[in-house]
């Protein structure tokens, strides 16, 4: 009870002290001082130092309570931070001290507890107190000490008045509590006290101060006062039971003997010595005087020497302590044989404790000045004393010889050499204990440090001689080398005979007789050298010496050896501990053939102690750990035959018992650090193979050595991974079948031992265990044993991986090992149930779970099924272990993340994500690809968890409850879809259920069609939670309106909130709206906060606040985020809900931001949403890069997500509140007036199409319902509403954009609503009144677009299985436009926008239409000059005759895409002056980075370039770009000929030399040299291949040699760059990359290139992008090695062509999102056959599949990404179907031939690539058309995309295949505009009608759900096709081609 009084004051006093009001009236530490009689604290005037010194404490008889509060106070002194508080606490000490050596305190049981005595501990805790209280506060050093400084005095005067003849009176029997022995014990022992705490602080006093103080106690300790406290001490200790008053006393002298401190005048000099130490080591100690242990260790470290004193005091200060202990050194001489001869033990330690601080007090002043110390004197001294037997026999007064020994050798080189020689000859002939031995050993090892490795070397032979069984002394007599030289010999000499001319030395005469203390202290010597030297060198040698004295001597001494070994394995190089460990090896397996128990144990210490000490990130780490595993794994590997080894399988078993304890420790030891090294392959493979080896020899749980090792066992399955790695699902074959580690031991008996075995630890599988082999029998046991074992230690859970491997989840085995992991999961919850293990509670127990749990979502179903097994086991148990957050939370995650998993189906069509994780909970989940199988587990999921979670809603509903409302506070739904999250709805479901327990509720009879629950109160409770937590939250506000002063109340403050100024709250608000208006940086937190105290604010105030509102609306507008918007409209409608007069204001405001947001062009209106078309943007040569499309998706979902938000809100408000203010209707009339006029001028993007129909609709609702607007208005509304509905589709019929099929169903579900609607306002407008034209036209078109698009959608979102459409749209959407209709269709869209009626004829099949249109495009041009595409149907493919007048409008046309205006500059538009200028401005008007895409195509048009226009724009673009300038001469060159040996010039041969000479000679002086580095470069580059036609028929090596060779000569100039790669610069060039191709007559080869690239990271935040501003650009740099084939000798410009084809089929596919993959690498034709084409990096062809061996596609895809349930297999098959699709199309519409393996390619992800492109368009190999089939689909690739038609893979590539020629339709022109520019170049793939077969596969006749279905039938061709086999065929005959 004391205890815990004294422990609670000291807490008390220590907070109070830190607190910062501690010094008022009311603290604490105010109260605990009102308990002591002196107050301090109660005194604090001018007079209060006086008052309290007048106090005599001494007379008051302190109690100890009393007692017991000054000592708390003391405690808390040092925590003291203000001075006037420490001021104070010194005023309540001081007069404590001053009367603590005469103190009277009352005894109680209670002090006995404290020690020593409660005087000593009084005066030591109050000098402590008071010293700490100077020391930190300077400005009361003068008052500590003034106060210590009385203390002294006091206590000296109070010494000197005492006589020993007071206590002669034998015959006393009462001593009074106050008396004279009273009185001289009480002075001794505070007097001990205070001399210990000085010592503590002895930096608190100046040097002179510090001698003034140890003088004046020195004056103190009298003669006169020692003899009278022996005289006092002599009483006590005789006295009589009947003596009253000496009880006590008697019971003090007794307990300080015991504690080693007898009490006496030799005990007050330690303490005084101690004091002078202290003093002394501040003279040289660390310059901060804060020394930390003792001052010889801190000599002994690598400190700099301290200077000599300068200042006088310091000179004073050591010179007296030299002369004090010198003087002690004298006395303790004198009275030396009277200690050793009467003295007793305690008294001889106190002694030499005297002496080893003199001692050290001189070594300091030594240090110091060595003219005031002399070094020799001490030198004596020292050697004096380790010369004597009994001195040396005190551990601290050797220690500080010797320490002091090798303190001086850093002075002197000479002694440092004679200590080298004698300290090795003191440790094996001086008799040294074993502490004192290692003392001088690593004294010895410092000496040594001090000389060279000459020294060191020799000192460990001469110890090394030592270790030999013929050791014999000298007998010869020399003098001490420790005299320096000296003739005078110290008592007991002989132990430093030695042979002055050797260095041998030997034992003496009584260590012989019994040696192995002295050879442990030599052999502890020698390790110590050699750890101390830190050299490598050093230890092997030492090692090497101690292995060779290896039975030497004895086998005690060999035991030793091989234990101090280890100390030096430890710092051993690699190579010394594989020996050392090769030793422990065979000793071991020795010691256990022999018997040997005591070598054994050696052996298992030296391996346990290199366990411990070798840690993680040491080289010998992993040494050590595999040789352990290695050598468990090797014992038996020798006996595997039938017969029965059994001496031999008991030696292997003892050998492997041996090594499981060093095992152990090694992997606890390193546990903690990380786990990286546990995932290591070999170290994985080695455990297994080491878990088997153990079973195989016998070790169970059942069997003897199992029980025996139990504890170890645990450890190792503790730190072991599964016996089946994780990565199992990817192996084909499983690793039971392959281990040979399971095959040992193999016979009948041992296989029926170990079935037995099985049979007796899973007795409901023995049928299945009597089928197994041996193998997996052995398997078994050892699974079970290990995860058994792991589960008694803790984790149940890793027997879930096992089922990872294909052979463990059916049959025999998977049966086992399901018996397997549910026994460990009711090992784990029987220790759970016993209730006496921690660690085994429930909160473990529900971790367990929660991973169990997770299991029950694995994507393999038997893990799913032994998952849900165990989880049943644990909650059937012990159904506690949900109402743990850890375990309920994991369910509701994972609720959450199955949800998010099948709905990603949806949000990301044909992409999937193979981890999901939990962030909050930390769980993670792997699913499968199959969106089915994962519909299929959450169901199960589900189900199951309803169960569980109702069963223990059963057993403590208010906990569960509790729970989950605890889940749905802290849950951030932000990434939930929709703001649906299945785990928050299952929380919410479940706190609604009445539990069946309660009897109340459960008597309620439910009435039909009710749901009754208690989902009231508990969304009650919820409430009050969260008001909880908001109040909670104002802690950490610090903003001026919500400081609410220093009310502890969170009440109060809420309270206060509503009485705080508005003024306030508007300035805050101001100037966070500044802030985002200024673009500065604001978090979502601050905002969040801030907006939420506003609107309560508005809440509840009465008055209308209009500037809060504005701010209010205005902030969340002005951030303009998806998440602002969100917070703003939660915080508008908690504000309207909870204070109506509030509304009208804050929809007002809410209106004006709308249309804030519409003239500043943000959001919806925002440019940055313009959807260019492919052919208006940049084409790349890349593969595609789906995280860039991606990053523009979620852009775009950004920018309209505010506005989408808000016409919800606008919406739901208006159909709300339409009829409560007639006022309202207003606002939205006038909000849809400024919308819709704003829309009509939005080019959309495809994803604003939800967004821009859904404002349509919300005018409709408006339109419809408003009930004070006049039949005008509304005939204006109507009107504007129409033409905003129209304007959408006056630009190209848009598809979606990426794979969102959520966003397509909301699509189709708003455009059915305005079908819908339309009906509802017929009678607005439909008659013609006065100047008011009926609408009913316009609605009409519109119903019919409307129908249109929402076909379209279907098509796309159900290309296969278009029969789901009725359950997304309406019966409308049948609607198709007649022929008979055209006309009024048509009249009604071009009087609405011209634009519109031209885009009707690519929505419709119908010539006529066309017809229609491309007439009123002759009558009235003017008004369609913004639209391009209506030139192109007014001009068409050739100048059409009826085209005359109509060409003046081309000055003002906008400009076509860049393709098209080349097509103009051919012959079929007679090179109309109006048609070439049109098309110069239209190139013009492109980016040189848009039109770098068509340079073949421009260079093709200087064949008809007769007015010069084409070179005129050549050379005006290449001012602003070099490179284009380059490609455009390489493509001039290459065209040159006809022939590829430059024999046959082509036509336009003279205009492309005269271009190419005016192109060369514009160029700037900068420009030139450019131009001569490139091609100077280039051309050294390909000279190569002239330099190898020498070579052609010389072998592969040497041809190899001879491109090395010239690559080598090659300088890279600075920005250089090749041909096919002007995005980068050449930085290098590897050397030794040269090969050379295969061919008969020229010497193409390949080299690879470092190049360095750039990059645009688009860098802006959503609000960059959001806010209409220009999004910052990073450029970053990057370098790749490229490799290229520099070909001679085959035309290129063929490949360029179809290359450049499938770059634009990739901006086709990038323009809808469509996720395909096409890589279209870089082809550059360079001059007439000469070429640069990069090498695909990654990726190897399916002919050299075949060459390998491989079987199949299917076969190589198994056997590089693992079996089909793996995760690397799914996503390589994800990249397989997704670009198998894509090259498909492409084959199709291009008819690519020569399709053969060869020029087929498989990347390293997956990807099927098609390379030479030699045959395309009309042409085939031969001229024989054999691959008749639309594109290549083999049964191979069918085989990869999962083995069937039916499978989800193959639908998947059927509707890529169908998507992505969808999407080239509508491009099918300015596709074939690529084409028709080439058709004059003379390429062989060109015939007459090769434009009309392109434009023919496009099937442009066909509606898109035709087309659909057309491309499906071509699958179905393709698949299998008879042709593709007999064409492979025909390769494999020919050219050797396997398939």
């Amino acid at each position: 009870m004391r205890t815990i009084r004294r422990d609670a004051l000291e807490k008390l006093a220590s907070l109070s002290a830190k607190s910062l009001t501690s010094t008022s009236a009311h603290s604490d530490l105010t109260k605990l001082c009102k308990r002591c009689h002196s107050t301090g604290f109660m005194h604090c005037g001018p007079d209060s130092q006086k008052s309290n010194n007048n106090i005599n404490t001494a007379n008051v008889c302190m109690r100890l309570p009393e007692l017991e509060v000054l000592l708390a106070l003391c405690k808390a002194a040092p925590l003291i931070q203000s001075v006037d508080t420490a001021e104070q606490l010194l005023n309540q000490l001081s007069p404590y001290l001053l009367e603590s050596h005469t103190q009277v305190i009352y005894h109680a049981p209670g002090l006995r507890g404290i020690t020593p005595s409660p005087w000593e501990v009084l005066t030591n805790s109050l000098t402590s107190a008071i010293l700490s209280i100077g020391l930190k506060h300077e400005v009361l050093r003068p008052m500590v000490g003034s106060t210590l400084d009385k203390y002294i005095e006091g206590w000296a005067y109070a010494a000197s008045s005492l006589s020993a003849n007071q206590f002669d009176d034998d015959n006393c029997l009462e001593y009074s509590v106050d008396g004279e022995l009273s009185r001289v014990m009480t002075l001794s022992v505070s007097l001990l006290g205070f001399l210990d705490s000085a010592a503590k602080h002895a930096r608190f006093w100046s040097a002179y101060e510090r001698l003034q103080l140890i003088e004046l106690i020195r004056k103190g300790l009298v003669e006169k006062f020692m003899i009278a406290l022996e005289a006092a001490l002599s009483v006590v200790r005789n006295a009589r039971s009947s003596q009253q008053g000496l009880k006590e006393w008697k019971s003090y002298v007794k307990h300080y003997a015991a504690l080693g401190r007898p009490l006496g005048a030799m005990l007050l000099h330690e303490g005084f010595m101690q004091l002078v130490v202290a003093c002394a080591s501040l003279l040289i100690g660390p310059a901060d005087h804060t020394l930390e242990g003792s001052v010889l260790d801190f000599l002994r470290a690598p400190h700099p020497r301290h200077d000599a004193p300068t200042d006088s005091s310091e000179d004073a200060l050591l010179q007296g302590l030299t002369q004090i202990a010198v003087e002690e050194m004298e006395r303790l001489q004198n009275d030396l044989d009277y200690l050793q001869q009467v003295g007793s033990a305690w008294q001889q330690r106190l002694a030499s404790a005297v002496k080893a601080n003199a001692l050290t007090t001189f070594l300091c002043c030594t240090l110091c000045n060595e003219e005031v110390a002399d070094s020799e004197i001490l030198m004596s001294w020292l050697e004096a004393t380790l010369s004597d037997p009994v001195q040396i026999a005190d551990e601290n007064l050797a220690s500080v010889v010797l320490k002091s020994m090798s303190i001086l050798a850093k002075l002197s080189p000479s002694i440092s050499s004679g200590l080298s020689r004698s300290l090795p000859r003191i440790i094996v002939q001086g008799g040294l204990d074993n502490r004192t031995a290692t003392i001088a050993a690593d004294c010895l090892a410092s000496v040594l440090k001090l000389l060279p490795q000459d020294a060191v070397i020799t000192t460990l032979y001469s110890l090394g001689n030592v270790l030999s069984a013929n050791s014999l002394p000298d007998r010869g007599t020399t003098t001490s080398p420790l005299l320096n030289g000296g003739t005078k010999a110290h008592r007991h000499a002989s132990i430093y005979n030695h042979q002055s001319t050797g260095s041998a030395i030997s034992l003496t005469p009584s260590d012989e007789e019994e040696p192995s203390h002295v050879y442990a202290t030599v052999i502890r010597t020698i390790v110590g050298i050699a750890r101390s030297c830190k050299d490598e060198k050093i230890t092997a040698l030492a090692l090497s010496m101690l292995i060779q004295k290896y039975g030497r001597v004895n086998q005690s001494v060999n035991a030793r050896i091989i234990t101090e070994s280890a100390l030096l394995g430890v710092h051993s190089g690699p190579s010394e501990l594989r020996s050392l460990l090769k030793l422990y090896s065979r000793l071991s397996h020795d010691s256990i053939v022999k018997n040997d128990i005591a070598m054994l144990e050696a052996v298992m210490n030296a391996r346990n102690y290199l366990s411990k000490e070798i840690k993680l990130g040491s080289p010998l780490f992993e040494i050590y750990l595999t040789h352990l595993l290695d050598t468990i794994i090797s014992k038996g590997d020798a006996h595997e035959s039938a017969n029965n080894h059994l001496p031999d399988a008991e030696l292997a078993a003892q050998e492997i018992a041996q090594l499981l304890s060093p095992l152990a420790i090694l992997f606890s030891e390193n546990s903690g650090v990380t786990d990286e090294w546990k995932h290591q392959d070999t170290i994985i493979s080695l455990q297994r193979d080491a878990w088997f080896n153990i079973v195989v020899h016998g070790f169970s749980l059942t069997s003897q050595l199992g029980r025996k090792y139990l504890s170890e066992l645990r450890a190792l399955a503790q730190f072991s991974q599964p016996l089946i790695a994780e990565e199992r699902a990817d192996q084909v074959e499983s690793d039971v079948e392959l281990n040979t580690v399971l095959r040992r031991g193999k016979g009948p008996e041992h296989t029926l031992e170990q079935k037995k075995n099985l049979i007796n630890l899973l007795p409901s599988c023995e049928a299945d265990i009597k089928t197994l082999n041996y193998p997996e029998v052995v398997f078994l046991n050892t699974a079970y044993l290990v995860e058994d074992l792991r589960a008694s230690s803790g984790d149940c859970t890793k027997a879930l991986s096992y089922f990872l491997d294909p052979k463990l989840r059916s049959g025999a085995m998977g049966n086992c090992m399901f018996a397997i992991a549910t026994t460990a999961v009711k090992t784990y919850v029987s220790k759970t149930l016993s209730g006496s293990l921690q660690a085994f509670s429930t909160p473990y127990l529900a971790q367990q779970l929660a991973s169990i749990f997770a299991g029950c979502c694995h994507r393999i179903s038997r893990v799913q099924q032994v998952a849900t097994a165990s989880a049943e086991i644990i909650i059937r148990e012990v159904p506690s272990t949900l109402c743990q957050k850890t375990a309920l939370f994991a369910i509701l995650e994972l609720l959450s993340i199955m949800w998010s998993s099948c709905l990603e189906g949806d949000t990301d069509e044909y992409e999937w994500t193979s981890t999901f994780t939990s962030s909050r909970e930390n769980i993670s989940v792997e699913l499968s690809d199959d969106y089915g199988f994962r519909r299929t587990t959450l169901n199960s999921f589900h189900k199951r968890a309803k169960g569980w979670v109702l069963q223990v809603l059963d057993m403590a509903p208010l906990d569960i409850k509790g729970l989950l409302q605890t889940y749905l506070s802290e849950y951030d739904d932000e990434g939930a879809y929709g703001h649906v999250s299945l785990g928050r709805s299952f929380a919410l479901e479940m706190g609604s259920v009445i539990p069946s327990t309660d009897q109340r509720l459960g008597a309620i009879e439910l009435q039909k069609d009710l749901n009754v629950n208690t989902a009231s109160d508990f969304i009650a409770q919820y409430t009050t939670r969260q008001e909880y937590r908001f109040i909670d939250g104002l802690n950490d506000q610090d903003e001026e309106w919500l400081r609410f002063g220093n009310s502890a109340d969170p009440l109060q403050r809420r309270a206060s909130v509503i009485h705080r100024s508005i003024e306030d709250a508007t300035n805050l608000l101001t100037d966070l709206e500044s802030r985002t208006l200024n673009h500065k940086q604001v978090s979502i937190a601050e905002l969040r906060d801030i907006l939420r105290r506003a609107a309560a604010l508005l809440c509840r105030v009465k008055r209308d606040q209009s500037a809060i509102v504005r701010h209010l609306v205005g902030i969340p507008f002005a951030v303009f985020t998806k998440q602002s918007i969100k917070l703003g409209i939660s915080l508008w409608m908690s504000v309207i809900k909870e204070n109506p007069r509030m509304e009208s204001r804050i929809l007002i405001s809410i209106a004006e931001n709308w249309e804030l947001t519409v003239r500043k062009k943000r959001g919806l209106f925002s440019d940055l949403l313009h959807h260019l078309d492919p052919f208006y943007i940049k084409q790349e040569f890349a593969p595609s890069d789906k995280l860039a499309t991606m990053k523009r998706q979620q852009q775009a979902y950004n920018t309209i997500a505010p506005h989408f938000r808000l016409l919800q809100f606008l919406s739901s408000h208006f159909n709300a509140t339409r009829l409560s203010n007639p006022n309202v209707e207003k606002v939205y009339h006038r909000l849809m007036h400024i919308t819709l006029d704003a829309m009509g001028l939005c080019i959309g993007h495809p994803l604003a199409r939800e967004a821009h129909f859904h404002v349509v609709l919300l005018g409709l609702k408006i339109l419809r319902h408003c009930t004070s607007l006049r039949d005008l208005i509304k005939w204006r509304l109507k009107d504007r509403i129409l033409s905003a509905a129209l304007a959408w589709f006056a630009v190209s019929p848009k598809w979606s954009f990426g794979g969102n099929r959520l966003q397509i169903k909301a699509e189709t579900h708003v455009l059915s609503d305005i079908q819908a609607y339309l009906p509802m306002v017929m009678n607005i407008g439909t008659r013609t009144e006065g100047s008011l034209k009926s609408l009913q036209g316009k609605q009409d078109l519109l119903s019919l677009l409307l129908a249109n698009e929402q076909t379209r959608l279907m098509v796309w979102l159900f290309p296969l299985d278009y029969e789901k459409k009725h359950h997304f749209i309406s019966g409308q959407h049948s609607k198709t436009l007649t022929e008979n209709a055209i006309p009024g269709f048509l009249k009604t869209a071009w009087g609405e926008n011209p634009a519109l009626a031209v885009h009707l004829v690519q929505r419709f099949q119908s010539q006529r239409l066309a017809n229609d249109v491309r007439w009123l495009l002759l009558n009235f041009p003017q008004k369609a000059l913004n639209e391009p595409d209506a030139l192109e149907i007014l001009l068409g493919a050739a100048l059409p005759n009826d085209v005359s007048f109509q060409l003046k409008y081309l000055l003002y046309w906008a400009s076509v895409n860049p393709i098209t205006a080349v097509t103009y500059f051919l012959p079929e538009y007679n090179y109309h002056p109006f048609i070439i200028q049109y098309a110069m401005r239209a190139l013009e008007s492109h980016s040189v980075d848009v039109t770098f895409f068509y340079v073949p195509q421009i260079v093709q048009t200087l064949r008809y370039d007769a007015l010069g226009y084409v070179e005129r724009y050549i050379i005006e673009t290449a001012k602003f770009s070099q490179l284009f300038a380059h490609q455009i001469i390489w493509n001039m060159k290459a065209n040159a000929y006809k022939d590829e040996d430059s024999q046959i010039p082509d036509p336009v041969k003279p205009t492309l030399d005269k271009v190419m000479d005016n192109l060369i000679s514009s160029f700037a002086k900068s420009d030139r040299l450019f131009y001569e580095r490139e091609f100077s470069f280039f051309n050294e580059v390909t000279g190569i291949s002239g330099k190898l036609r020498p070579f052609i028929k010389s072998p592969k090596p040497e041809k190899k040699q001879k491109i090395e060779e010239e690559l080598r000569k090659i300088k890279v100039e600075v920005g250089v760059y090749l041909p096919s790669n002007p995005d980068g610069v050449v930085i290098g060039i590897d050397r030794k990359s040269g090969k050379p191709l295969q061919s008969h007559a020229k010497a193409p080869y390949m080299a690879t290139f470092r190049i360095r690239k750039t990059k645009a990271d688009i860098d802006g935040t959503e609000e960059d992008f959001n806010n209409n501003r220009e999004i910052a650009k990073q450029l970053s740099t990057y370098e790749v090695w490229q490799s290229a084939i520099f070909k001679v000798g085959d035309d290129c410009r063929q490949d360029v062509l179809a290359l450049q084809m499938i770059a634009a089929f990739r901006g086709i596919f990038n323009d809808v999102r469509l996720d395909v993959y096409v890589y279209p690498y870089r082809v550059t034709a360079t001059a007439p056959g000469c070429g640069v084409i990069d090498v695909l990096p990654n990726s190897i062809s399916r002919d050299m599949l075949g060459r390998e061996a491989v079987n199949g596609l299917y076969d190589y895809f198994i056997s590089k990404y693992g079996g089909e349930e793996s995760i690397r297999f799914q996503e390589a098959r994800n990249n397989f179907v997704k670009s198998m699709a894509a090259y498909s199309v492409i084959s199709y519409l291009l008819q690519f031939k020569d399709r053969h393996n060869g020029n087929i390619m498989i990347d390293d992800a997956g990807h099927i690539l098609h390379i030479d492109f030699g045959f395309c368009f009309d042409i085939a190999p031969g001229g024989i058309k054999f691959e008749r089939a639309p594109f290549k689909l083999t049964s191979e690739m069918v085989a990869v995309m999962g083995g069937s038609t039916n499978s989800q893979p193959y639908h998947w590539f059927e509707e890529l295949c169908i998507k992505a020629f969808l999407a080239s339709r509508q491009h099918c022109e300015h596709l074939a505009h690529l084409v028709i520019v080439m058709l004059d170049s003379g390429l062989p793939c060109f015939k007459p009608e090769t434009i009309q077969h392109f434009k023919e596969r496009f099937v442009l006749e066909k509606t898109e759900r035709e087309a659909a279905d057309f491309m499906r039938e071509l699958i179905r061709k393709s698949y299998n096709s008879y042709t593709t086999k007999q064409y492979d065929q025909f390769q494999l005959l020919t050219n050797g081609i396997p398939y």
